[in-house]
């Protein structure tokens, strides 16, 4: 008896199948470990996650720093989810998962089944994205909208319809409203289709995308207008006019600190992408991708010689390079170190969930200092003891000389939603309390100032006492700790 003949595409479905469950699987189990992990780090948020905060309290259409993005998530994470901060984050945690979605469906449409599968866990297991994934920052927005670019713009070359064309204007604009930096991949796209696909820039449908992307940012746009641009005038200090080391140290200290995000294996394996010149440029996916990433890497290297950049300036990069460094490897039958790429990844992401325990294991003498999440320590502690001091004068107002003092203790003290405003005789709009609140209507009321340093002739003058309620510590470990300082100012005189 002849055995039936077996379709092979039906035969393949079963096997994707399995691997899209084996890989939601794997997601979900990284994403829990992540929610597990955050509470058990010994930290509160952030200076910028605490200033992200106090936006979403008061939605608007742009804040001093940044588009509105990013106070929206917020907005939405804590209203589904609470003010604590796993409820702060948690919308923000989830936008990395969903670009490895993202970045699955472009594999999915430029190779196959298996390539997307490997290019997905790769971007969830990726250093870079697992550490900013315990955060809530622009990044997370970014990275995601970028993925999706990516995917509606491949969908608009292969069919080139009206609605994947839309849907890639829809998801830039929404990008732009997340970060500036995306205005980066419009550039890229536009250079892409004017040398490879220029027959497309005779149709009204890319410029139909670009318009809504412009619709959908210009409320932002409006608002800058009238208030004077102070996102773009930020935006254009910390990249054009910031003064700093740079030089080839500061480049060489990015380049690094990229290798390094996207772990040892992968980042290799992406050098030796980009030194096989001839090779990639001749395959048209990877050179699509690359086309995504490198002219992102390529601003931020020259920023980093120009001052200083973060590593995290171009995290939007490592999701098309992720997907080209699986190619490469499946293409090169390197499965193997594909596999000890992720398993070392996830053994660094490990280490960084888990740096506390490792710390009091080890019995380091100075834990505090050999952390990176010190800057997220001793926060909670100082507004516990501030709490009795704005109880005992309610409707007192709480002023800080520096945004971050004002934006830990207004997220600390969050239930008893002080009056709170930032010491500014100058006028200047430097940041966004300085920009969104007046001490001026306050004039004759005492006041409870909030600071690290000894007030000087400046608060002397402007009131008519200036009195030392306390000084408040709190231990980051046995040798290290955090101080702010209480005052209770008499009888504002006016600026």
């Amino acid at each position: 008896m002849t055995p039936a003949a077996v379709n092979p595409e039906n035969s393949q479905k079963p096997a994707a199948s399995s691997r899209v469950g084996l890989l939601l699987g794997l997601t979900a189990l990284l994403l829990a470990w992540r929610f597990w992990a955050l509470p058990r780090l010994g930290i509160t948020l952030y200076v910028d996650e605490a200033q992200y905060w106090t936006w979403a309290q008061q939605l608007d259409w742009g804040y001093f720093s940044k588009p509105p993005g990013i106070a929206a998530l917020i907005w939405l994470s804590t209203a589904l989810f609470g003010n604590g901060i796993v409820g702060v984050k948690a919308l923000g945690m989830l936008c990395y998962p969903l670009a490895a979605i993202a970045c699955w469906a472009i594999a999915r449409r430029l190779y196959d089944e298996e390539v997307a599968f490997w290019s997905a866990l790769v971007v969830v297991t990726v250093p870079m994205f697992a550490w900013l994934g315990l955060f809530v920052s622009t990044d997370a927005l970014l990275t995601l909208f970028w993925a999706l670019a990516l995917w509606a713009y491949l969908r608009a070359l292969d069919h080139d319809r009206w609605r994947d064309w839309l849907l890639l204007g829809l998801v830039c604009g929404l990008g732009l409203l997340s970060k500036y930096t995306m205005a980066a991949f419009l550039g890229a796209a536009f250079l892409h289709l004017l040398v490879f696909r220029r027959d497309r820039l005779a149709s009204a449908k890319p410029w139909a995308a670009s318009l809504l992307a412009l619709l959908i940012v210009s409320p932002n746009i409006y608002w800058n207008i009238a208030h004077d641009f102070p996102t773009l005038k930020h935006t254009a200090d910390i990249t054009l006019k910031r003064k700093a080391a740079g030089g080839l140290k500061s480049v060489g200290e990015f380049i690094a600190a990229q290798w390094g995000a996207f772990g040892p294996v992968f980042g290799t394996v992406f050098v030796l992408v980009l030194l096989r010149v001839r090779e990639s440029w001749r395959n048209e996916s990877t050179r699509l991708l690359l086309w995504f990433a490198l002219p992102l890497w390529a601003v931020v290297t020259a920023q980093a010689f120009k001052s200083t950049a973060n590593a995290n300036w171009a995290a939007p990069a490592f999701a098309p390079a992720a997907i080209a460094v699986v190619a490469w490897l499946l293409a090169h039958k390197a499965r193997r170190w594909l596999l000890a790429g992720v398993v070392i990844n996830v053994v660094m992401v490990g280490a960084a969930y888990h740096w506390p325990t490792i710390l009091a294991a080890a019995n380091a003498e100075k834990p505090a200092k050999s952390s990176p999440y010190t800057r997220a320590m001793g926060w909670d502690e100082l507004g516990r003891q501030l709490r009795p001091y704005l109880e005992a004068a309610p409707g007192t107002v709480l002023v800080a000389d520096n945004r971050t003092l004002l934006a830990h203790m207004l997220y600390e003290l969050r239930d008893l939603k002080p009056l709170a405003a930032s010491w500014n005789p100058s006028g200047e709009a430097s940041d966004h309390y300085k920009l969104t609140t007046d001490l001026r209507p306050h004039v004759g009321k005492d006041m409870l100032l909030i600071t690290q340093d000894m007030p000087g002739d400046d608060f002397a003058q402007r009131f008519a006492g200036v009195e030392l309620l306390a000084i408040l510590k709190a231990p980051l470990d046995k040798q290290q700790r955090r101080e702010m300082m209480v005052f209770r100012l008499h009888d504002f005189k006016g600026y």
